[in-house]
């Protein structure tokens, strides 16, 4: 395999030229980009609903490739994509050890090398699947055994017990329902497990309950299990209780047969893994609101079984459209006190597309969620954008916020900082104040221009 053409999230991007890169890369890009859909390859990370696909990789109207808002590897006709994080790999391990309270991603990850951190990544996002998963215990299955003996053992088969005794023999039919865990479940997860160890180079990354869970997963099913097809893994029937080890198993089969990381791409396939840092930086920021937000409740839209809509029909109240679901949302007991929407993109002027750094589509519906939720006009509305150091210009937006919407509630646009601490002291700051303008350039703020 050549040389893997290494990309910035969020970024634009050149194809190499044909002696550089040993093939014809532009050719190659427009193939994988028709071959290519996001939802084949993210892996999510948590209970959280996705948003709305985006590229992976796209060009814009002068013919210039950008990469989207995912980070990872893959592989197609044997040549590699990197997509690697615009904000530096160390951000990306503090946000999965503030956002998912995971084990530590060690500090020297920078010098090891994007493919191990990619590892690393996996790891993490595989720990927080089996965590969830095994909140109730192993991937025990239930399974009916049929016994013939002197003894009932489970319950009596009446049907099998006559017929034995027409053939003339003493001994009565029943069956035993147990609890079993050598089941293809446990043997995807042990898979998985190797995997990530031998693309890691260690153990260390596994948290204290994927450490309590797998020694029984291993005595269950040996150390070295063939890993089932995956139209085994979709004939398993799963009761409430081990349902999320659905998803935890999907997600290991896909470890264990080496994408992502060490992936041989098939003829006429990409494979390969791949985070949404949109994603990330939204769990992120829900960490860092519920350390600020002191006595305050605060809920997490996207992935509330609440349901609230912009319009409800006045022939039927059960049925809206266009359904609301900001990413945070802050209470003081019933009122909302914040409406919170995470925005992993640049918060940049932009001619004509953005001139004053915001979407439209994000302005609008911020303003939608606004009116809905706080139409008194008591709460502040935000646009949170990661602090990116290579920006040392305000969008328009932010240099003159905050701003008033006409029931005179407050709507900031802001770049935070992407460590936790500065992170929670802006975000303490703006809840005790949300129509406070900007304070000066620190440690936790953007420099005016």
């Amino acid at each position: 395999m050549t040389e893997p053409l290494r990309v910035r999230d969020l970024s634009p991007f050149q194809a190499r030229d044909a002696r550089t890169a040993g093939y014809d890369e532009a050719a190659w890009l427009e193939r994988l980009q028709r071959h290519l859909s996001a939802s084949d390859h993210v892996i999510r990370l948590g209970e959280t609903e996705a948003e709305d696909e985006d590229h992976v990789i796209s060009r814009d109207a002068t013919g210039r490739w950008w990469a989207g808002r995912y980070i990872g590897e893959l592989a197609f006709e044997g040549h590699r994509l990197e997509i690697v994080p615009r904000l530096g790999l160390d951000v990306i391990g503090r946000w999965l050890e503030g956002a998912m309270n995971l084990v530590a991603i060690p500090d020297t990850a920078e010098q090891r090398g994007s493919e191990s951190f990619i590892a690393l990544l996996m790891a993490a996002v595989w720990c927080r699947q089996v965590d969830i998963a095994a909140r109730h215990g192993p991937p025990a299955f239930r399974y009916e055994s049929e016994h013939e003996g002197y003894f009932v053992r489970g319950r009596l088969d009446v049907r099998s017990t006559a017929r034995l005794r027409g053939h003339g023999s003493p001994h009565v039919a029943s069956v035993m329902r147990r609890r079993e865990l050598a089941n293809d479940v446990s043997r995807t997860l042990v898979a998985a497990e190797r995997a990530l160890n031998h693309a890691v180079g260690h153990d260390r990354w596994r948290t204290p309950r994927v450490k309590e869970v797998l020694p029984q997963l291993y005595a269950a099913v040996g150390a070295r299990p063939a890993l089932p097809g995956m139209r085994q893994l979709q004939r398993i029937r799963y009761t409430p209780i081990t349902m999320p080890f659905k998803q935890a198993a999907e997600l290991s089969w896909r470890i264990a047969r080496q994408q992502g990381f060490a992936a041989q791409a098939e003829p006429g396939r990409a494979q390969g893994l791949l985070l949404d840092v949109a994603e990330l930086w939204e769990l992120f920021l829900l960490a860092c609101v519920r350390e600020a937000a002191h006595g305050l409740r605060v809920e997490h839209g996207t992935s509330s079984s609440e349901r609230t809509f912009l319009l409800t029909s006045r022939v039927d109240e059960r049925r809206g459209l266009g359904r609301l679901k900001p990413d945070i949302v802050v209470y003081d007991d019933a009122r909302v006190v914040a409406v919170i929407d995470a925005k992993y993109k640049h918060l940049r002027d932009a001619w004509p597309e953005r001139p004053a750094g915001v979407d439209r589509a994000d302005l609008y519906q911020l303003t939608s969620y606004l009116a809905r939720l706080d139409p008194d006009g008591g709460a502040v509305g935000m646009l949170l954008y990661p602090r990116d150091p290579e920006q040392s210009v305000l969008a328009v937006a932010e240099r003159h916020g905050p701003w008033r919407t006409r029931s005179r509630g407050t709507v900031r646009f802001e770049r935070i900082a992407v460590t936790a601490v500065a992170a929670v002291a802006r975000l303490g700051e703006i809840l005790a104040d949300p129509s406070s303008p900007l304070a000066p350039a620190g440690p936790s703020h953007a420099p005016r221009e």
